[in-house]
């Protein structure tokens, strides 16, 4: 397939869209009608049917050199699909699909018992989605997980949940329970480094697990030491790891990665790594990038997440800049001319209310705690209240 000229294809109807295919692209995104067309190969209605046949003709570079071993086509390797058509499932029984992810938008049930989809991703939203699996590579649930109902399932090698989280709720979130997935052995957790956090005390119901990755805002560590026969265990992106157990609670632990994590808990893991070493042969594991909690607030916790527009754009921007600048500052006037600059940008954008008042007044709490030198809030406050006229 040459990638320098368009190419027709026949997806919803005959040469129903038109589409060119940058050099180097193996994947094809069908979006759905109404959505950001720069950032979707087609857009379709999400109601009407796919014909996944007209991607048989279609080969990457290997394939074509070994066409005789691909008599569907092998190309895209990679499908991203948001709609309702299930027939890619039948599709995939004589055409191998190595990644899909498929975001349904309607109630709907799929069948994956006999489908050959090596790594299956699923996001669901508002609409129930009832599934049956068959054997994957991987196979993640992504988004609204209460949302999915799971009644079979064959062998999984490695199971993914990342689920929506909120950005302010305190209250940690909890999986659904899903008896169908209590056999699998290798687990990956993800949600964002700062907001909601993820009550680890639901990996629970996943008794058989040897393999676990955690990534983001964790609670309840403690009690991942009733999963005693983890042999590997990962944690990113965590702020906090005061309750993590010690890594010799774990009578069969051969690997430890800890990457981007808390700065104190990170010091005390690197040297108990170090003596775990000493009694049982570890395979690779590692401790690196300790971070100071502020780090977390800084690079994920930006207050300007619901901003719009011009106005959005230059408060990031003014904010990465300043914690720049705090990070060098010596003194504490240093610091103070820094936050008055930053206070002051937002004097000439207009449409400053109380609800962006309130999301600078919060920058600026965070912002006070990036330098070395201490500045307490109340003195920050009142360099904040100073400086604006919001």
């Amino acid at each position: 397939m040459s990638r320098e000229e368009k190419m027709q294809l026949s997806l919803t109807g005959e040469n129903s869209h038109t589409v060119k295919i940058p050099p180097g692209q193996g994947s094809f995104s069908i979006g759905s009608i109404g959505m950001n067309a720069k950032k979707f190969d087609v857009l379709v209605e999400p109601d009407l049917p796919i014909h996944w046949d007209c991607f048989n003709s279609f080969f990457t570079g290997s394939g074509k050199t070994n066409e005789h071993l691909y008599p569907y086509g092998d190309w895209p390797r990679f499908f991203y699909y948001w709609g309702n058509d299930t027939n890619f499932i039948a599709w995939s029984q004589k055409r191998a699909i190595e990644d899909f992810t498929w975001s349904p938008n309607a109630p709907i049930s799929a069948d994956f018992t006999a489908s050959n989809i090596g790594r299956l991703i699923i996001n669901a939203e508002a609409s129930k989605i009832v599934l049956k699996l068959g054997a994957h590579r991987f196979f993640c649930i992504a988004g609204n997980l209460e949302q999915v109902e799971l009644i079979e399932t064959g062998k999984i090698d490695t199971l993914s949940f990342v689920p929506t989280v909120k950005q302010k709720e305190l209250t940690p979130y909890q999986l659904p329970v899903f008896e169908a997935l209590s056999d699998i052995d290798s687990l990956d957790i993800k949600v964002d480094p700062v907001g909601q956090p993820f009550d680890c005390e639901c990996l629970l119901q996943f008794k058989n697990l040897t393999s676990l990755s955690l990534s983001g805002n964790m609670t309840n560590l403690h009690c991942l030491t009733e999963l005693q026969n983890l042999e590997s265990l990962a944690i990113r992106y965590a702020p906090n790891l005061e309750a993590l157990p010690t890594l010799q609670s774990w009578e069969k632990l051969t690997s430890f990665i800890g990457w981007n994590i808390e700065e104190s808990k990170g010091k005390l893991l690197r040297n108990e790594l170090k003596q775990l070493g000493k009694v049982r042969e570890l395979a690779y594991s590692s401790v690196s990038q300790l971070r100071k909690p502020i780090w977390f607030t800084t690079e994920y916790g930006i207050p300007f997440d619901a901003w719009t527009g011009k106005n959005a754009k230059i408060a990031i921007r003014t904010y990465k800049a300043t914690v720049k600048k705090l990070k060098k500052a010596k003194t504490t006037q240093e610091v103070k001319e820094i936050l008055t600059e930053f206070v002051g940008v937002f004097n000439d954008l207009p449409q400053i209310e109380t609800t962006e008042r309130e999301d600078i007044g919060e920058a600026v709490d965070q912002l006070r705690r990036v330098p070395t030198i201490e500045i307490d809030a109340e003195t920050a406050s009142q360099w904040f209240d100073a400086v604006r006229d919001y």
